[in-house]
């Protein structure tokens, strides 16, 4: 913890580095001096709060997401850390979004102030509290060990899905978000028997970040119980066909 506080410049995010995810190396030091980042480029008619911790939850834990009634299509989104921060703009800033080109930068506040909130087009709140959510994956240093920082791809690691998933289920999925199907699946098998997992392949990134934003933490029913799978999706760099 110690290394983590003495290298992290200004900002509590920082200091939550070494308890979020291991020390980082010694040389290493945060460039960003926030923990909270500025994301343009939002599609304001297919956007949400929950649709955008989807995607940047890949890179760090998330705090909040408030949405910015002044400027239509901008969000702010704070991270766990400022690592988290350094992530996110490095691997999401330039990509596109629902044909939009997003722009991620750091934000000059430290903190998001939930102030007043209001309707997105979706009739959600503009702002999130997510702090605590069990969709965070960076948690713990073993859950965070875990994730696979990679770059935005069209093919999509899908995991903890019910056990007997079939192609179908996934294009029944996609129809119901109104999502374009992916091009191939690849389910693997004999990983475990408590769930399944495997690769969606779409024809673009773009298609794949659409994907991500709307699947990923879906609902699955249990066939064998109460308690649905919360399907879990993040980018890979192994294709269905390898």
């Amino acid at each position: 913890m110690g290394m983590g506080m003495g290298m992290g410049g200004r900002g509590r995010g920082s200091q939550r580095y070494g308890a979020g995810y291991g020390p980082p190396p010694p040389e290493y030091g945060p460039h960003a001096d926030s923990p909270v980042l500025m994301v343009y480029g939002l599609e304001p008619l297919k956007i949400n709060a929950d649709r955008v911790f989807n995607i940047f939850c890949l890179y760090g834990n998330i705090e909040r997401v408030k949405f910015m009634k002044s400027k239509p299509g901008a969000a702010m989104v704070e991270m766990g850390d400022c690592y988290s921060v350094d992530r996110a703009i490095s691997h999401l800033n330039n990509t596109f979004l629902f044909g939009q080109k997003l722009n991620v930068c750091v934000s000059k506040q430290q903190a998001i102030v939930p102030g007043q909130s209001y309707q997105l087009e979706d009739n959600t709140s503009s702002f999130k509290d997510f702090h605590g959510s069990r969709n965070n994956r960076f948690a713990s240093p073993e859950q965070a060990a875990k994730n696979r920082i990679q770059h935005p791809s069209n093919v999509l690691h899908f995991f903890n899905a019910q056990p007997e998933i079939t192609e179908e289920t996934f294009f029944q999925i996609c129809e119901e978000l109104g999502i374009k199907s992916p091009t191939s699946i690849k389910l693997f098998t004999g990983k475990s028997e408590r769930s399944s997992s495997g690769l969606l392949e779409w024809e673009s990134i773009n298609d794949a970040m659409e994907a991500l934003a709307l699947m990923n933490h879906y609902q699955m029913k249990n066939p064998s119980g109460p308690y649905p799978y919360t399907l879990k999706l993040c980018f890979s760099t192994t294709h269905p066909s390898n």
